[in-house]
Parts: C-alpha cells; structure tokens; sequence
C-alpha cells in the first residue's frame, strides 16, 4: 500500500487529487495539509510514501516545504503538483530533491505515471540529489511506452 499526503492550499484540487487516487487499489491518502507547515506536521506524523505538493501556499512555501520533508524523512518522495511553469521555479523545486514536478494542467493525464515513477526512483537518494530527468516530470528507472500503460497497470493493481 503507497500511503500519500495531498498538500494544496485549494480544497478543489486536494479533493481532485483524491479522486484520481482513490480509483487505484493500492494508493491510499493518509492525510491532506493546506500549507507548508501542515505538510511538514503531516508528514513527520503520518509518514507518507509520497508527498503531492504544491508551491505556491500560504504560511510556507511548498519549496521550503520540501526541504524540511526530504531532511527530516529523506525516504519521503515529493512530487510537486504545480501550475507554474517557470524553468527557475522549477529547478529551484527540484534542486530539493524532489522525485518529480508535474503541471497541474497535465495532472489528470500524468498524476499516477509520476507518482509510479517517483516509487521507482528509490528511497537511497540524499535528501537533496534530484532524481533524473523524465519526459515531463523527473523520474529514475523504466518507463512504460506511454503514460497510459502506467496508468493501466495502477488500475489493475500491479505493485510499483
């Protein structure tokens, strides 16, 4: 079972997010957080597999955010969900060694792709080496031929 925290300061996408997830038997959300300090709460108490994170929150960033989850549970893999597209914001929420970062425009399309790609990615990072580039978000390991594939083995409840 890959425990998931939904951090967003938007209640619409968290419970978006939590739609998509709940359609694959093996993904379970353990928790949501509307910013950076909650996130930071929640996953020191809720110990996720995966952290879904915005940037752009209130009280903390979801940058530092990141930071402070990959120190404190280095084993943690955060993939950012984001609308922003800037190629610095973007280096700058990698460099915190994220497992990946995805446009929230493409989510319903590359949401479980990512998410199985940051499992595949390993838990032997330092908590601030990124993980290698991916076609649209950053992965490690295989890649299915396309999206979809990796989608359909979720839904079958193939483990990742």
């Amino acid at each position: 079972m890959t425990r998931i925290l939904l951090v967003d300061d938007s209640k619409q996408w968290r419970l978006r997010e939590r739609s998509i997830l709940e359609a694959v038997p093996s993904f379970r959300v353990m928790g949501e957080a509307r910013d950076g300090l909650e996130a930071i709460e929640q996953s020191s108490r809720l110990n996720p597999d995966i952290v879904l994170l915005d940037i752009g929150m209130p009280v903390l960033n979801g940058l530092e955010a990141a930071k402070q989850i990959r120190k404190d549970s280095p084993s943690v893999q955060v993939v950012f969900v984001t609308q922003d597209a800037d190629a610095d914001i973007k280096n700058a929420a990698l460099a915190t060694g994220a497992a990946g970062y995805l446009l929230k425009a493409n989510a319903m399309r590359e949401l479980l792709p990512a998410i199985k790609a940051a499992l595949r990615s390993g838990h032997d990072r330092p908590p601030t080496e990124p993980a290698a580039y991916g076609p649209t978000w950053r992965s490690v390991g295989h890649r299915a031929e396309s999206p979809r594939d990796d989608v359909q083995d979720l839904l079958d409840g193939h483990a990742v």
